[in-house]
């Protein structure tokens, strides 16, 4: 145990001079474009500049079960987008890091091409094949005999849209984990007699687990600011960012504005502290049982 500890503690050792230099451009580039903005937006929430400070506008948006059901509406679809990508990109992770795997590379370039095209895009692919006249609604009409509700500008449409633009983020972050699992552990638990459940339930999936953390925060967090997407699929499902652009551009209502654009901040910022928390005390926990 105590020689765990000396070699993780030796790992974590880094030049503390040549650190500082390396990471003070990021620092400077996040305080500027990141800290700076949020700090203003926070201040603009909370009347600063205007006819005096208060918090009259949390206590109205908290009290209002609108933005509690939009609220509700963001995390159910950020929650369902990102379980349907995780299920989705795992094996195609998997996949792509199989020595010999057949059409990996194309396979590769499908799966990331999402990464270049704006959310509006993404959106109207998904009418092009759920909408009032997409393939899919003519087919389901050809099939039924009747005029079917398009699936676009529902919830399930929504979530086809976040599940697609999130392929991408998923797969690469799954991908660098998939291609550090050891072939000879695998072949090992086979020789040991494992099936192919047990091999992936005690070897891969537990070595995949950091990856799926990180995957599932990244891909949570990107579902929770979308804008792209739920502005071009949404009709009565609205979602938080929706709600900051109505009160900036048709209500004209900064302040109320800045309190939503403040509150998805904290929110974010609280999912990916607790998820890279869990990972944290996962691989203590995983290094200590070594």
């Amino acid at each position: 145990m105590q020689l765990m500890t000396l070699q993780r503690d030796r790992r974590l050792r880094w030049p503390r001079v040549e650190a500082a230099l390396l990471v003070a451009p990021l620092l400077l580039g996040l305080s500027l474009l990141l800290l700076w903005p949020l700090a203003i937006l926070a201040l603009r929430s909370i009347g600063v500049g205007g006819e005096g400070l208060s918090f009259a506008t949390y206590r109205a948006v908290l009290a209002e079960p609108r933005y509690w059901q939009v609220l509700g509406n963001t995390a159910l679809l950020a929650l369902a987008s990102t379980i349907g990508a995780l299920l989705l990109c795992t094996p195609a992770a998997l996949y792509l890091e199989q020595p010999g795997a057949s059409g990996r590379r194309v396979l590769a370039v499908l799966l990331t091409i999402p990464l270049s095209l704006p959310g509006i895009v993404i959106g109207f692919f998904v009418i092009l094949f759920f909408g009032r006249t997409g393939v899919a609604t003519d087919l389901a009409e050809a099939a039924l005999g009747r005029r079917v509700p398009p699936l676009a500008y529902t919830f399930w449409g929504m979530l086809l849209g976040y599940i697609y633009f999130q392929i991408p983020r998923v797969v690469l972050v799954l991908r660098g984990a998939a291609a550090a699992i050891d072939p000879d552990t695998l072949d090992a638990a086979r020789t040991l007699g494992a099936s192919p459940w047990r091999v992936y339930t005690a070897v891969v999936f537990p070595a995949l687990r950091p990856a799926l953390l990180g995957a599932a925060s990244l891909s949570m967090a990107t579902a929770f600011g979308a804008f792209g997407t739920a502005a071009t699929l949404s009709r009565s499902y609205r979602v938080l960012p929706l709600e900051i652009a109505a009160a900036f551009t048709e209500r004209f209502a900064p302040e109320l504005a800045a309190t939503l654009s403040v509150l998805l901040a904290l929110l974010t910022a609280a999912l990916l502290w607790s998820v890279g928390a869990l990972g944290a005390e996962r691989r203590f926990a995983d290094e200590e049982n070594r």
